[in-house]
């Protein structure tokens, strides 16, 4: 049976991981976007699912809203719901922390995901199913790494919306989780100086850092029939880091 599936922050490398093990004939997605637009127009040409790539500022609310109305005109009842979107990672002391930084997290991680899910939840709960999959990270399961004070504020926000839309929503046939994986080898890490990628991989128990096809791979099992009852979890991707 086809599914349409709605993923935001589809340009990053484990968004694009995940369209790729969704794809299939019949199928169709809603990716979304934001500076790198080109990298989903041309993935049309490559998958069997019917693309449909919209840009938006998730920082901007006005942005954010105009989204919505162009994937709901696209379809208002998707199947699977995907948010795997975040501004880029910095490293900065909290003596140099900004307003500003914090609520841009903040905006376009937990305030983004919950204006979208707002959207498109009762549909959901009107057809009885769906599925919802956050992209967390590990530094919602222990003690997280210094100087990333905005981006470990966010993503613990995201955990206390997901696990809020599972409480609501699990007797309602929505089954809402997530993924925290440990550091990814993507260009999301671009800004973060290379030593520190590199001694983080030396000292993983598996020697090396995930890849976006490993985390993909746990955010679809997610969304597939054999997650039925699994629902407000917070699922360590982290080969053995995190327990």
């Amino acid at each position: 049976m086809s599914k349409t599936s709605l993923i935001v922050g589809a340009s990053s490398d484990i968004g694009k991981a995940v369209m790729e093990k969704l794809d299939g004939a019949g199928n169709r997605i809603i990716a979304h976007g934001c500076n790198n637009l080109a990298a989903l127009e041309s993935m049309q040409a490559c998958l069997q699912s019917d693309l449909h790539p919209l840009r938006a500022d998730l920082s901007d609310p006005d942005s954010c809203d105009v989204f919505i109305q162009k994937a709901v005109a696209l379809c208002a009842n998707p199947d699977h719901l995907v948010f795997a979107q975040a501004p880029r990672l910095t490293l900065t002391r909290l003596k140099k922390l900004s307003r500003q930084q914090v609520m841009e997290q903040l905006e376009v991680q937990m305030v983004s995901s919950m204006t979208i899910a707002k959207a498109f939840l009762p549909a959901m709960v009107k057809r009885g199913n769906g599925r919802v999959v956050f992209v967390l990270s590990s530094v919602t399961l222990g003690m997280p790494p210094a100087a990333m004070a905005d981006y470990n504020i966010a993503k613990y926000a995201q955990l206390g919306l997901m696990r809020s839309l599972a409480a609501e929503f699990g007797t309602k046939g929505v089954r809402v989780n997530a993924v925290s994986p440990s550091m990814v080898d993507t260009p999301f890490l671009q800004d973060i100086p290379d030593n520190m990628v590199i001694q983080n991989a030396a000292a993983h128990p598996m020697r090396r850092n995930a890849t976006s096809e490993e985390v993909a791979s746990a955010v679809v099992f997610m969304l597939s029939d054999g997650a039925e009852y699994i629902n407000g979890v917070n699922l360590s991707v982290t080969g053995g880091e995190c327990v």
